[in-house]
């Protein structure tokens, strides 16, 4: 039964961050999985016989999956709840993984990577607004933490996919890491709860001590209003992020997919190529945590040009990139600088536009983003296959970066200011 406004409160720990460690974990071991890819990609590629856009091709169909559910996943999320959206997305991800082991055909790959989009797909959307929810004020470090699982699981899974590739071979690598990877997201997800409401609480920031964090041209607490989703589909603002999640995650697509590929056709081993992804994911970690905190500080829109522009000057220099200390030094700049793209624009839309539509709009911006991944991996395993280098694909994603940058001038974020309570 639903806690009436007046029995709303918050104790002496707050419950949000549970959430955000609920979230935290599911992030750490789906994306890490996912960003493991790369090391996958040759045996895989070696054994079946297939070129590297057919390989690719498993991830884009993934990304477009992913895709396509974000949108809905909020609104499901409405209805089942965020909980037992994520718990279904542990069994699906981990089956799927399990399944890959069996793969002997490419129909086979393409199906299962479609279910691990499909789990996927429903789980981010929820966990974010559920976050969004939970926090009035420090959103941005709530959802930095939250999100730094993925540069986490980035610096776990590759070295560790690839020292299990040593000792079994890929497919019992898929199977292992698959079923326990699922069965940890399941009891993650039992832990969430899509609003504060729901266990008699109020947003963090919204009483007490803390004060609620309104617009300065607003009547109301921006927790309480906000457009509906056909107002911000008729903003520039709107559309100037879902470019850029867009352009981030087609850049980052191009690295998790083919910077291992690319490093060991320099003549770097597979050992080494993994660190570097563990790199990127240590400077993933920093930038959704550190950039995400800061951006509280100086501004949304001031880290939103910043990290664009630097990306797309660090895929320029992934062009030149021929032996490991430059693969390195891109795999912390660009790592750190995605990391702080991603809670940007998981942070903007709530902002910009109030919580009450928060969900879809997050969906629909996750799908910009899916959807520049799954051609950012094909595109660049098919100019690998047509010109024998990937230069051509990289300078691709530094342009689109560099355009998201230029878009960041349309986003006019409300003034803030703490008011304090009576």
């Amino acid at each position: 039964m639903p806690h009436s406004s007046t029995n709303l409160k918050q104790g002496r720990f707050f419950y949000g961050w549970v959430i955000v460690g609920a979230g935290l974990v599911v992030w750490i071991l789906e994306p890490g999985m996912y960003a493991s890819f790369g090391i996958f990609f040759k045996p895989i590629a070696s054994e079946l016989g297939w070129s590297r856009a057919m390989v690719a091709g498993a991830v884009s169909l993934a990304s477009v999956t992913m895709g396509v559910l974000a949108p809905f996943s909020g609104a499901l999320a409405d209805r089942y709840g965020s909980r037992r959206l994520v718990m279904a997305s542990g069994i699906l991800t981990g089956l799927a993984y399990a399944l890959l082991s069996t793969t002997h055909a490419l129909w086979q790959f393409y199906a299962f990577y479609a279910i691990v989009g499909l789990g996927m797909g429903i789980s981010f959307a929820p966990i974010t607004a559920t976050v969004i929810h939970w926090f009035q004020q420090s959103r941005g470090l709530a959802l930095g933490i939250t999100s730094v699982g993925t540069g986490i699981g980035g610096m776990i899974f590759p070295p560790l996919s690839n020292q299990l590739i040593l000792m079994w071979g890929w497919r019992s690598s898929y199977l292992v890491l698959g079923l326990a990877m699922g069965a940890v997201v399941f009891i993650a997800g039992s832990f969430l709860r899509s609003t504060p409401r729901e266990m008699g609480l109020l947003p963090y920031g919204a009483k007490g001590s803390g004060t609620p964090l309104v617009s300065e041209d607003a009547d109301h607490p921006i927790a309480q209003t906000g457009s509906t989703a056909g107002e911000a589909l008729r903003t520039m603002a709107f559309w100037a992020i879902f470019f850029a999640a867009l352009a981030a995650v087609f850049s980052f697509s191009l690295v998790n997919v083919h910077m291992v590929p690319y490093a060991t056709d320099q003549d770097i081993t597979p050992a080494t190529a993994a660190a570097f992804m563990a790199m990127f994911g240590a400077g993933n970690s920093i930038g959704r945590l550190g950039l995400g905190a800061l951006s509280d500080r100086i501004g949304r829109k001031r880290m939103f040009i910043t990290v664009l522009v630097t990306s797309g000057v660090a895929m320029l220099f992934l062009t030149t990139a021929r032996s490991p200390w430059m693969f390195y030094m891109f795999a912390l700049v660009f790592g750190v600088a995605y990391g702080g793209a991603i809670v940007n624009w998981l942070a903007l839309p709530g902002e910009l536009f109030g919580l009450k539509a928060v969900g879809i709009l997050t969906g629909l911006i996750m799908m910009g983003s899916t959807f520049g991944g799954a051609i950012g991996s094909f595109l660049a395993g098919y100019i690998f296959d047509v010109t024998g280098a990937y230069s051509a694909a990289f300078a691709t994603g530094a342009i689109l970066l560099f355009i998201a940058a230029g878009a960041g001038a349309f986003l006019k974020l409300p003034r803030r200011r703490y008011q304090h309570a009576p």
